[in-house]
């Protein structure tokens, strides 16, 4: 008996032990981008969900506000409108519905890739993008930072 408990033991410590534990990934550092010619060099985070509800539609300078979104499949896209809409997917369409309906409004642009996402919002003055950390480039700033569920300074 006193056996059956130190194997079972041993098989427990051992999966527990990094080497034999799935990997976890790391969170993604998800970055709110938008092109170095706009003049807005951070945004909060109800600024930013108001501006992908199409509630603001200026920036501070009166540049148009265009926000791009990345495809619904996507799971950047999914942190993104959890953390900043505070919506599950189907949420987010019937919002959308609801606003289309009501107001006449749109969503947000869909960039179908995070690459065209940078090309796209740094050729557009006034839009506004997020890809995740790394996968941007000197065309884009970023102006926020949506880190652990949290949106930060940049």
């Amino acid at each position: 008996m006193l056996r059956k408990i130190q194997l079972t033991l041993a098989v427990l410590a051992l999966l527990a032990s990094p080497i034999l534990s799935p990997a976890v990934a790391a969170p993604k550092t998800v970055l709110v981008i938008v092109s170095k010619k706009l003049s807005v060099t951070a945004i909060s985070l109800e600024t930013l969900r108001l501006v992908f509800q199409a509630q603001v539609k200026t920036w501070p300078d009166g540049t148009t506000a265009v926000p791009f979104n990345l495809p619904p499949e996507n799971a950047l896209r999914h942190d993104f409108d959890s953390v900043v809409l505070g919506l599950e997917p189907y949420l987010v369409a019937r919002y959308w519905i609801d606003r289309r309906v009501r107001d006449g409004d749109r969503p947000p642009l869909r960039a179908p890739s995070p690459a065209l996402m940078v090309r796209v919002v740094s050729s557009l003055v006034g839009a506004v993008g997020y890809v995740e950390e790394g996968t941007e480039d000197a065309s884009v700033k970023a102006i926020a930072k949506i880190v652990n569920g949290k949106v930060v300074a940049p």
